[in-house]
């Protein structure tokens, strides 16, 4: 009787754990599809950059004058043909871009202030106590409380000082030129190094700035 009885209760427990594990075999199939499921989803849905995902919001550090858009520290800021655009930094300092012109302000501080501009052209009024630095393809120029003008062409770029103040272009090879003269420029042919500051005529003048003149006006 009592092998019998022992017997019975080994079935017992082995039809039990053949169901537990059954169970839990139909439950691990059941999760694992619902992840690949979930998983295809996903697949399905376009990725979210990580900044835009979880890092904080761009810092403003202008207004477009205009529209009256903010302007985002390391945003790009682009123009279409025969127009341009106007925008006013924190520090009151103006830039103007001419047609078919990027530029983004990749620094900006109470003393210092870092723009790109990648093509095209620009007119700069800087208020900023310290440095304004353009970067351009093909050097930099550091504008003092002054107004600069400059455009990329498709051989060189042209740079000039338009009030009083003080300006410096910078070549890639390190050497430089300093605008102290209004009217005065300098060119830089390729990556070489700026031409010694020479006056423009009323007509290159005119030519450098064009549509940014009247911009500013505005």
């Amino acid at each position: 009787m009592a092998v019998a009885l022992r017997r019975a209760l080994r079935v017992t427990f082995t039809l039990a754990a053949a169901v537990a594990a059954g169970l839990a075999a139909s439950s691990w199939a059941a999760d694992s599809r619902a992840a690949s499921d979930r998983i295809e989803l996903a697949a399905d849905l376009p990725a979210l950059p990580v900044a835009a995902a979880m890092g904080p919001a761009a810092k403003v550090v202008g207004q477009e004058s205009r529209r009256g858009q903010p302007v985002a520290l390391g945003g790009r800021i682009a123009s279409g043909p025969g127009s341009g655009v106007k925008f006013t930094l924190n520090d009151r300092s103006v830039v103007i871009i001419g047609p078919n012109s990027v530029i983004s302000v990749e620094e900006f501080a109470a003393d210092r202030v870092v723009l790109r501009l990648e093509r095209g052209s620009f007119h700069l009024d800087s208020a900023n106590p310290g440095s304004i630095y353009v970067v351009l393809p093909t050097g930099t120029v550091t504008v003092r409380s002054a107004i600069v003008a400059g455009r990329i062409g498709p051989d060189s770029t042209q740079i000039a000082l338009l009030s009083a103040g003080r300006a410096e272009v910078t070549g890639f090879g390190g050497q430089s030129v300093r605008l102290e003269t209004i009217g005065d420029a300098t060119r830089i042919l390729g990556l070489g190094a700026p031409s010694q500051p020479a006056p423009l005529s009323p007509q290159a003048l005119q030519d450098l700035t064009g549509l940014t003149s009247q911009i500013a006006a505005r």
